[in-house]
């Protein structure tokens, strides 16, 4: 097996990357309208498309596929506006999660299940900004949304950050599980099972 990403394996992490990001939007217009929906986003987006990055790590079983998928995200929503912060966090989830892929292996479901749980970590870097940045971050919300929704975000006690994170993961756990139990049949012809 060809362990280079080749333009295949390049132009399907486009493909599924397009897709990620129209239902992190579509998934995200509606929990963000409120503070407290708001919260559950990350546990939500990495449980609904746990299906469809389950099916491109089973088509991409090569090194640094999962980095320059988990990596895509964050650095387009910090060219969309966010603060570096997104970017940054996303690069080192990133790197975790390929790497925790790496050791478990690129073409087992357990390597797959665990790369995308903690891909899924990179979903809260948005809410550090709120803590790192928390002037310019409210300036921002302020501008986009409202001064209400900006006082009620920079208001979050410091503390929600690990529980998002372990929101964010066990909703990229079961998102996984329940994309290899969907695509089992995709993942027996890949190898994975």
């Amino acid at each position: 097996m060809n362990n280079k990403l080749a333009l295949k394996d390049l132009i399907n992490i486009g493909i599924f990357s397009v897709i990620y990001l129209v239902g992190l939007f579509v998934i995200g217009m509606p929990l963000g309208f409120l503070v407290i929906t708001y919260l559950a986003f990350p546990f939500t987006v990495s449980l609904i498309l746990g299906i469809a990055v389950m099916f491109l790590l089973a088509k991409v079983q090569k090194p640094f596929g999962l980095f320059i998928f988990a990596a895509i995200p964050g650095c387009l929503m910090t060219l969309m506006g966010h603060t570096p912060v997104v970017a940054i966090h996303s690069l080192i989830v990133a790197a975790i999660a390929e790497i925790v892929r790496k050791v478990l292996g690129y073409n087992t479901a357990k390597g797959s299940i665990a790369g995308y749980s903690i891909m899924s970590l990179w979903l809260c870097g948005a809410f550090w900004q709120i803590f790192l940045l928390k002037d310019q971050y409210f300036a921002l919300t302020e501008k986009m949304i409202s001064t209400d929704y900006a006082i009620g975000l920079t208001s979050l006690p410091w503390w929600i950050m690990p529980i998002l994170y372990i929101t964010a993961f066990l909703g990229g756990l079961l998102g996984g599980l329940l994309g290899e139990k969907v695509l089992k049949k995709h993942f027996e012809k890949a190898g994975l099972l």
